[in-house]
């Protein structure tokens, strides 16, 4: 918590408390943003999420109750504690601070040293439980994972194959293609969640670390997608790649590996049949920093916008059937996020629904 740096929205109409408060606040390292009105400080939410909220109940126009309230009626606001500046400790006062969604009070004028500490607890209880959430979300996700996504291949495996072998002697060599395709799907299906599934959990057990060595993309690039061909064949879709000229990154070359599985993956899971998949990387200068930029995109299905800020968070449990009812968990993009990040790159995707999707990643070049 210390080595982070917060951010506190102070509201009160009153410039002399706005700089007091600005000062106290400053010394300690915490950043902050001022408002002058409720109005104002609405405007502010607008753009900006801080992890605390001073608020004065006596105010012009609007007031502190009423503040708090419109600051609560939205979902993500509703989490940012507000801890009331106020001169009135009568109880009448302080029940409705607390109905409005308050957290706590402090009165006027204020003690430093308590106002610091009310700060430095309501941000640590606020901090943990948004991690206590988000493990819970965790938990959450491997077991639908393990409870239904892993558990319906399986069975379509030992179902399937049970079937074969009772009408095997009837069936001819349609029947068992048909028969051997859905088998084979079932088991990549299967073979791909473990592979995430293992490296996640690795991962939250802190015994997952990036290890960094000049890395050939081209060559990672090429075999990664070799491995997707019958992939590809089985929907008659197509791969186009353009590369440049010995592309070598500063990268675990694992990691960046299940990326790249996982994003070919996906492109060909929500790629009609006859689509395009188009892999280029090549050198890229981004905020006069030299990286190079790998695209994997698509001619599929598509995403969209809502969706779109979904993807990359376990807490938001995305997943979607591909062209083929291909099952998904949407593991695997977080995983992909975590990695690039690992590497010190970024990750992005541009879509549009029925026209495509486009996952672009940067990574450091080797030197």
């Amino acid at each position: 918590m210390e080595n982070q740096i917060y951010t506190i929205l102070i509201v009160d109409d009153n410039a002399n408390n706005l700089k007091v408060l600005g000062g106290v606040l400053s010394e300690k390292g915490y950043e902050f943003r001022m408002a002058k009105s409720g109005m104002a400080a609405l405007g502010i939410l607008e753009k900006i999420t801080p992890d605390l909220i001073l608020l004065d109940i006596q105010m012009p126009e609007m007031d502190g109750f009423e503040t708090c309230i419109k600051i609560k009626e939205n979902t993500i606001n509703a989490k940012i504690p507000v801890i009331f500046l106020t001169a009135n400790t009568d109880s009448e006062s302080i029940k409705k601070a607390f109905k409005a969604g308050g957290v706590d009070f402090i009165t006027k004028p204020f003690n430093t040293d308590e106002l610091l500490a009310r700060i430095k607890t309501h941000i640590k209880l606020k901090c943990q439980t948004e991690e206590l959430f988000r493990q819970n979300a965790t938990k959450d996700k491997f077991f639908s994972i393990i409870s239904h996504d892993l558990i319906n291949p399986i069975s379509s495996i030992s179902g399937l194959s049970e079937l074969f072998l009772e009408d095997i002697d009837d069936l001819d060599q349609e029947k068992m293609r048909i028969y051997l395709k859905h088998i084979y799907e079932a088991a990549n299906f299967s073979l791909e969640i473990l592979q995430n599934l293992l490296e996640w959990a690795r991962m939250q057990q802190g015994s997952l670390t990036s290890v960094k060595n000049n890395v050939n993309l081209n060559t990672l690039l090429d075999d990664t997608m070799k491995g997707h061909y019958s992939q590809a064949i089985a929907k008659g879709i197509n791969f186009e790649m353009s590369l440049g000229d010995n592309l070598k990154v500063f990268a675990d070359e694992k990691m960046i590996s299940t990326v790249v599985r996982n994003l070919i993956s996906n492109a060909i899971k929500f790629t009609d049949k006859g689509g395009v998949i188009s892999i280029s990387s090549g050198i890229k200068v981004i905020d006069d920093k030299t990286v190079i930029e790998t695209s994997i995109k698509d001619s599929g299905i598509g995403i969209s916008e809502e969706d779109i800020s979904k993807l990359f968070r376990i807490e938001n449990n995305y997943s979607s059937q591909g062209t083929n009812n291909e099952k998904g968990t949407g593991l695997g993009l977080i995983l992909c996020k975590e990695f690039i990040n690992q590497n010190n790159g970024t990750i992005r995707v541009e879509s549009e629904p029925n026209v495509g999707s486009d996952f672009v990643f940067t990574l450091d070049m080797a030197n």
